[in-house]
């Protein structure tokens, strides 16, 4: 049996990617249409990472289950 997390492993290669691309990225804090799409932007793509994270975790568990299911009952 083996344990198979390729999408959780996907998904967080997918956020580590996005957290460095995000990464020191400096808002506009022009009172501008430009800096309001800009911040958009931002919150967008920050509220996505979260998204990302979630979804990793949820893959996890996902495995998880299916490990614990296939375990067999008497060893516990």
């Amino acid at each position: 049996m083996t344990i198979d997390l390729h999408k959780a492993v996907e998904t967080a290669r997918e956020l580590l990617a996005a957290l460095e691309e995000l990464d020191d990225t400096e808002p506009d804090e022009t009172p501008t249409r430009a800096g309001r799409r800009h911040r958009a932007d931002i919150t967008r793509k920050m509220l996505y990472l979260s998204h990302l994270g979630n979804r990793a975790s949820v893959e996890v568990m996902d495995a998880y289950h299916v490990f614990k299911s296939r375990e067999d009952p008497v060893s516990e």
